[in-house]
């Protein structure tokens, strides 16, 4: 699974699934830190990575699409 992990996480979650044996890149590596979601959904799209996000807008931003991919994970909070 290759993993894109959104700027509202830190780089060094990305670090530590690398670590982990994953293929995970932060938007800062990849020049979109300040990209919309939407430009985020297309590179994930693009390059079939899995967006990973706490922004819960990335599902309602496929639902409008009607599309199928890329997946989302959206991480449960910690309480």
């Amino acid at each position: 699974m290759r993993l894109l992990l959104d700027a509202n996480l830190s780089p060094r979650v990305a670090e530590s699934l690398r670590a982990a044996g994953f293929e995970a890149v932060h938007v800062v590596d990849v020049d979109l830190v300040t990209a919309t979601d939407d430009a985020i959904l297309d590179r994930a799209a693009d390059d079939g990575l899995v967006v990973v996000t706490a922004d819960s807008d990335f599902g309602a931003l496929l639902a409008m699409r009607r599309a199928t991919s890329p997946s989302v994970v959206h991480p449960a909070a910690r309480g």
